[in-house]
Order: C-alpha cells, then structure tokens, then sequence
C-alpha cells in the first residue's frame, strides 16, 4: 500500500470562486408558506367558533366514555348473573351470614348503651331520693351547682383577678384606672 499525499495542485475545483452568492438566504419554499398563512388567515376568522367546537367536542367525548364504562361494568355483571344455581345460593348464603354477624354486632352495642342509661337513670333517682330524705331530716338540698362526682376539674383560661382592660403580662402595657383621690374639697382640714 501506497499512500499518496495530495498537494494544492492536484486539487480539482469544478465551479469559479466568483460565482458564489456574496449573501446566503434561506428561502422558504412556497408550499409551506401557502400552508401556514391560509392557516393562520382562518384561525383569525373563526378562532372563536374553533375554540367552542374543541370544548363541545372535548365533553361530548368524556361523556362518550363514561358511557362506555358504564357499559363494560354493566357486562362484567351480566357475566357474574350467568353463575350456576349453586353458585348463586353460595353467594346469597354468604352475604346473609355476613348481615347476620352485623346486626349481632349491633345488637351487642345497643344492648351495653341501653344498660348504661339504665345505670345513669338508676344513679339520678337514687340521688332524688337522697335528697329527700335530706330535705326532710331538715338538712336541706344539696348544692347543684356543685358536684361531687370525680369529674376533674376544669382549667379555666381566665385568671381569677384578671381585668380584661388591663392587658396581659407584666410590661406594664394596658388600661390602668386612676387612682382614688381623697383630698377633693369638702371640710377641709387645716
């Protein structure tokens, strides 16, 4: 193998240096041009009824869709009522013991509630009838507005000798009432 090296001279040029454009130009061809002005022209003209069209079409094709789900699921159940005698009678036998573990459920709430209201009412009368004895040896009824049950006690979020006009901490900030003054007039002393 040989290799050759080529020189300027042996260099072949086919076209004349001098007949290059002086400024290169992108021309548009004249198909694409057509297209995308006649295009634009028409979106200008119509711009608001192609917008309302897109909308309309946009919700006729959701409701298209949710037609046909509802379709394909109204099929899957048409499938499952094709089930066997037997298979039917499983599924019913089923979903009655289901109901039944429910309501027993229920039934065990609703019983330990009523037994608590018995419980409470039993309380108030019992307290009722206390009371009266009281009244009658003379010893008065109890406080109601005391309780004395274990209820804890409740935080109030209001200091017992705050002053709302006062103002809150010690920055000395706030409504201060004036001080009394007893040296206004009458008798004087002297």
């Amino acid at each position: 193998m040989s290799e050759s090296v080529l020189s300027d001279d042996d260099v072949i040029i086919d076209h004349d240096p001098q007949e290059h454009p002086p400024v290169l130009s992108n021309k548009n061809p004249y198909f694409l041009s057509s297209v995308v002005s006649s295009i634009w022209s028409v979106f200008e003209a119509h711009g608001y009824v192609i917008l309302v069209g897109a909308v309309i079409t946009y919700y006729v094709y959701q409701k298209l869709v949710d037609y046909l789900e509802q379709k394909v699921q109204s099929k899957r159940d048409g499938v499952q009522s094709n089930l066997s005698p037997e298979e039917q009678m499983n599924r019913l036998e089923a979903m009655r013991r289901a109901r039944e573990k429910l309501q027993a459920e229920v039934d065990v709430a609703a019983a330990v509630e009523a037994e608590k209201i018995r419980e409470r009412e039993e309380q108030q009368r019992q307290d009722k009838i206390e009371d009266w004895e009281r009244h009658k040896k003379g010893e008065g009824y109890r406080s109601k507005t005391s309780k004395t049950t274990t209820e804890p006690k409740k935080k109030s979020l209001k200091l017992d000798n705050a002053n709302p006009l006062m103002g809150h901490g010690t920055s000395g900030g706030g409504f201060r009432p004036s001080r009394p003054n007893f040296s206004r007039g009458g008798g004087g002393g002297g």
